[in-house]
This record gives structure tokens, sequence and C-alpha cells, in this order.
């Protein structure tokens, strides 16, 4: 696969995820680039990468991790941890027409409700797991955790939401 369909491919949802972390756009549309740009640089790299949306997301993580150390310069880099929690949101937009029905916008608010009981970390861990649908290993090797870390986050998450929502959860699990 060529370059220029990756970058068609995972642009959006490598966008989203920066910006789910907490970064500004400026910076995430910035990082996105570098991420490419490196690519390019290295093409003979990218037939040795296996699992190429997680190797994306991976780079896009530490490039902006990368860009806020170097924008905080009075944080030592001892003082900067990846595997330490940073901020995650998640703001489901639902495009104008479907806003307007009720129904759409009562799940829509229940959804937010729900992702927002849950810790950042959950949240992110919910992201990936559910949405980007990451196995265990990618996403403890992304959020440097252990697997096992990993999966007991992601069952805290579960059970966090069944505890506040009960049958809804279910539900809403049933339909993915």
């Amino acid at each position: 696969m060529d370059l220029a369909t990756l970058y068609n491919l995972y642009v959006n949802d490598l966008f989203t995820y920066g910006c789910y972390l907490g970064f500004d756009r400026e910076i995430v549309k910035d990082a996105v680039h570098d991420v490419f740009v490196k690519l390019t640089a290295n093409k003979g790299q990218l037939s040795q990468i296996s699992h190429i949306k997680f190797y994306l997301f991976k780079s896009l993580k530490n490039r902006l991790i990368d860009l806020h150390k170097y924008q905080k310069d009075q944080i030592t880099l001892e003082k900067v941890d990846p595997s330490v929690d940073m901020p995650f949101n998640i703001h489901i937009d639902v495009e104008s027409l479907l806003i307007e029905k009720e129904d759409q916008t009562r799940v829509k608010n229940t959804i937010e409700e729900m992702l927002a009981s849950l810790t950042d970390r959950q949240r992110e861990i919910v992201y990936l797991r559910y949405i980007q649908e990451y196995d265990y290993n990618q996403i403890a090797e992304l959020l440097h955790i252990s697997v096992h870390g990993c999966r007991k986050l992601v069952s805290a998450a579960i059970f966090s939401l069944r505890e506040k929502f009960g049958i809804l959860i279910t539900f809403l699990t049933i339909l993915s």
C-alpha cells in the first residue's frame, strides 16, 4: 500500500485520537504530518511493519509526547513519564441532521454521561479496545502497561459502567 493511500485511510482516526488525548488541533495536525514525513523518509521501513494502524497510533502518541516535552522546556525529562495518565476526553460529534432527531440526541447524551463517569485512562482504553479494535497486547504497549493490567483496566471500566448504568450497558454491548 502506498503512503497516500495510508494517509487517506488513517488520517481522520489519527487526528481524532490526538485530539482525544487533549492536544491542540493544530499540534495534532502537525504531529500527524510529522509521522507521515518520517515514513516517507524511511520508505523501506514500511514493509517491515506488520500492524500499520497500530504503528501509526503509537508513532503519533510518541510524537505528541515529544512535542509536549519540547514546548515545556522548564519540565525536566525525568519528570515526564509516558506511562502516567494523560487526559483522554471523548466528545461524540453527530452530524447536524442526526442531532435534530430526539432519539439520537438522547443516545448521544447517555453515551457521553457513561464515558464521563470513567477515569481518563478508562476512557482511553475503552476507545482503543472498542472503537479502534486493538488487541490487549497492542493497547498494553501503547499505554506502557502490562497485558494483565490492560485486561484489568478494561474489566474495571466495563464493571464500573455496569454498576452505574445496569442493563443499558449490556444492551449497548450487544449492539456492538
